[in-house]
């Protein structure tokens, strides 16, 4: 099965929250609901842009997702 970029970057950050993998913070505070346990991910938002960090809060209510 083929997918779009897109696609994968959705599922990625859908997921975030629940993958305990992931690297979080208590540093970031979500701009949202203002919880501090945020993930981080690295990612390229564009193919001409190099690497932007991205943040999703781990609030199961909320699920903020933002970039640096």
């Amino acid at each position: 099965m083929d997918h779009a970029a897109g696609e994968f970057t959705q599922l990625i950050f859908g997921d975030a929250a629940s993958e305990f993998t992931l690297p979080r913070t208590k540093s970031v505070r979500c701009a949202t609901c203002g919880d501090s346990l945020t993930v981080i991910l690295q990612a390229t938002a564009r193919c001409e842009e190099g690497m932007t960090l991205f943040f999703v809060c781990c609030n199961p209510s909320c699920g903020h997702r933002c970039r640096d």
